[in-house]
């Protein structure tokens, strides 16, 4: 199925990919004065619950502080062509849900919940997001809030096998004070809750995923020196969800074939996945993808990908660990 034009658009006749990334641009330029402007609560932004009755539901967390650049209106712009091959693999029964995430200690919309849908509705949920555009520049953002929202607040008796996949550049936060995931994860809690504790609940619940794209310069994947705090927030992830489901991507104009990628891997179709994709991508973009997805898609068995280090492996996943111990940005995970 092409991203062009050589499929039936269904719902999506007569949507063109530029102008849809130009009207987009359009609005992340002026959301935050709009919402500004408006006295736009916060806190209205985060609905108590969403559920869905879908067999197939899909989430998506984009981190959109300014770091991030254009990955959020790339996903946006090629928004037809995610609704319709996703359907591919999980079925027409699919439905998604985006959140945005930001830092709870220096945004003024740090999360923020669309509910699930499929369509063309879809857009127009995109377009309800407060661009911030801001973050804490201090290697952390909240997905941790994110993560203890849809742990405790998402609602899919029907779901089969659903799936969560982060977008983000940047580490986790340790711990959710109480005050935060009352306001934002809408959660009790007596306490803190460690990041460790809400993965864990979340992996009970979704299959997780982060497309992570380089913080620094230099990545892996293009076989560049990587900036040493790239490396420690790989390896925080690492030790949260294991490598087998990190997925190192320095290029938002492929983070939808990576979806489609990790799709590919939750419904055993990788093989259809490489023939659709090197079907309408020319050779060096198929590289891309194919790097990004290669402890996803893994040659060797997921808990035995080793990178070695002193004859250790770096793949872990908190549930195997004796350590049960947050791994944090200063600890290191191997």
């Amino acid at each position: 199925m092409s991203e062009t034009a050589d499929y039936d658009p269904g719902d999506w006749k007569g949507y063109d990919f530029t102008s849809a990334r130009a009207t987009y641009d359009a609005h992340v330029g002026r959301s935050y004065s709009d919402a500004v402007s408006k006295k736009v609560d916060a806190t209205t932004l985060v609905p108590d619950s969403i559920s869905t009755d879908s067999t197939a539901p899909l989430v998506i967390v984009t981190d959109h502080t300014g770091s991030m650049g254009d990955w959020t209106a790339t996903v946006f712009s090629k928004l037809p062509y995610l609704d319709m091959e996703a359907k591919e693999y999980l079925g027409d029964d699919m439905e998604i849900s985006f959140a945005a995430v930001g830092d709870v200690f220096s945004d003024s919309y740090p999360l923020q919940v669309q509910p699930f849908g499929k369509g063309t509705i879809l857009a127009e949920n995109l377009k309800k997001f407060v661009i911030e555009g801001n973050g804490g520049g201090q290697h952390f953002e909240s997905y941790d809030i994110a993560a203890a929202y849809y742990a405790r607040n998402c609602h899919m008796p029907n779901a089969v096998k659903p799936i969560l996949v982060f977008i983000g550049d940047e580490g986790l936060y340790e711990t959710i004070d109480k005050e935060h995931a009352t306001t934002w994860a809408r959660t009790l809690c007596e306490g803190r809750i460690s990041i460790v504790q809400i993965m864990k609940e979340l992996k009970q619940k979704f299959s997780v995923y982060v497309v992570l794209k380089p913080y620094g310069s230099g990545y892996k994947n293009n076989n560049n020196t990587r900036s040493e705090w790239d490396e420690r927030i790989e390896k925080q992830w690492i030790g949260l969800l294991g490598e087998d489901h990190v997925c190192y991507l320095a290029d938002p104009t492929r983070v939808v074939d990576s979806i489609f990628g990790i799709l590919a891997k939750e419904t055993g179709r990788v093989e259809y996945f490489k023939e659709e994709l090197t079907g309408r991508q020319k050779p060096d973009q198929v590289n891309v993808v194919m790097k990004s997805l290669y402890t996803i898609h893994g040659a060797l068995p997921a808990k035995s990908m080793l990178k070695l280090t002193g004859g250790r492996s770096i793949t872990r996943r908190i549930e195997d660990d004796d350590d049960k111990s947050p791994p944090t940005l200063s600890k290191k995970l191997i």
